[in-house]
């Protein structure tokens, strides 16, 4: 018969470890959150299942940067102007949070390389190159810090001849995201407890009783930052934080001639090089997307050949090099492409953020500030509006 797993009779009959604050999730929005909390003062236990950055923080192509890779009037379409607008504005705030606070200071070594961002079209699709280009101009009436490039510029700055034109955006680069990771838990100054999984989060008074097979925390304050896997612990969030298997690999490495980081074809293939030369691409999910879902972190050979064919036609130069490592990992992704932030039901001590669209890099820091700030009580204000 099927039976639960529970934490030893020893640990089960001593009293619960009681901390300030318990931010469950070790990844890039745990890790900020507890940074901004420590930075006011507060105590913090960070309770990872594996270790920091095991999942979907460490595992994305290390990208900063602003916006999302489709259209942004097709956004604006699909969920509304203020939303789109929020979701766009929310990346460039955390952009800058990031290089103000750590990166241009030097506080955390994790190679960021401010070379820009590319968004950019597939040649030949009109479609997608009119849509890039009409966002452009609306983001830049916005105020947006980003250029229109032409096709003919993007091959020169790209060496592909398989580019359309392009959003370029500055300030955006490409970073190391372990490494930033765990500069973020050191400069917390938080208690991190790796090979903690908590399985149930309970009301005890005004506190939060948390238990896991490694024991049970009795929590003045709780996030619970896990994105795709909120559904465990949130039932209300299961069918609305759907988990989605992204595939990468590494290349050898080698000359370095592509600088900035690159979402192409609509985000459906993305790429940069690292300081070594090194290729990092990700993406063609689109080979396997009826099986491209759940937690499931094992590379396939069908995606893992799209991406090798789509290297030696995008980028032939780099198609000879070797494969060095091949992985994947669970995006959180929801249906109007929003994160859901906010209090879980029947515990008003915790709060929740989950289901970001693989944009965990762009959008983490910030909403870890907002997350250190409603549990601060400065803010009720939702980050994210509504989709209209």
């Amino acid at each position: 018969m099927p039976v639960d797993v529970q934490p030893s009779l020893w640990l089960a009959s001593v009293p619960p470890e009681e901390v300030e604050v318990a931010v469950v999730g070790g990844g890039i929005v745990g890790l900020s959150t507890a940074y901004w909390l420590g930075r006011a003062g507060k105590r913090v236990a960070v309770l990872e299942a594996g270790g920091l950055a095991c999942r979907a923080s460490g595992r994305n192509a290390g990208f900063l940067m602003t916006g999302t890779p489709e259209p942004y009037a097709e956004l604006a379409g699909a969920i509304g102007e203020g939303a789109a607008r929020r979701l766009w504005e929310v990346s460039a705030e955390n952009r800058e949070l990031l290089r103000s606070e750590l990166l241009d200071a030097g506080r955390i070594d994790c190679d960021f390389r401010p070379e820009g961002s590319w968004i950019a079209a597939v040649a030949g699709d009109a479609r997608q190159e009119e849509g890039l280009r009409a966002s452009a101009e609306r983001l830049a009436a916005l105020g947006f810090d980003l250029e229109w490039r032409e096709a003919a510029e993007v091959r020169r700055a790209s060496g592909s001849d398989r580019l359309g034109g392009a959003i370029f955006q500055p300030r955006d680069g490409g970073l190391q995201p372990v490494r930033l990771c765990r500069g973020l838990a050191r400069l917390s100054g938080a208690q991190v407890r790796t090979g903690f999984a908590v399985r149930e989060l309970a009301p005890a008074g005004d506190r939060v009783r948390l238990a896991g097979e490694a024991g049970a925390i009795l929590a003045g304050r709780v996030v619970l930052a896990v994105n795709a896997y909120a559904g465990a612990l949130l039932p209300h969030l299961a069918s609305a934080v759907r988990p989605m298997r992204g595939q990468m690999l590494a290349t050898a490495p080698g000359a370095r001639d592509l600088p900035g980081v690159w979402y192409i074809n609509e985000g459906y293939e993305y790429v940069r090089q690292l300081g070594d030369g090194t290729v990092v691409l990700g993406g063609c999910r689109w080979a396997a997307r009826d099986v491209e879902v759940g937690t499931a972190e094992t590379p396939t050979a069908t995606v893992q050949g799209a991406l090798e064919r789509f290297l030696a036609d995008a980028f032939p130069r780099f198609a000879g090099r070797p494969v060095r490592q091949r992985w994947a990992g669970t995006m959180a992704f929801t249906d109007d492409g929003l994160p859901r932030i906010g209090e879980v039901p029947g515990i008003p001590a915790a709060l929740y953020a989950a289901g970001f669209n693989g944009h965990g890099m762009s959008l983490g820091f910030a909403t870890g500030r907002y997350l250190a700030r409603r549990l601060l009580g400065e803010t009720a204000e939702p980050l994210f509006p509504l989709a209209s």
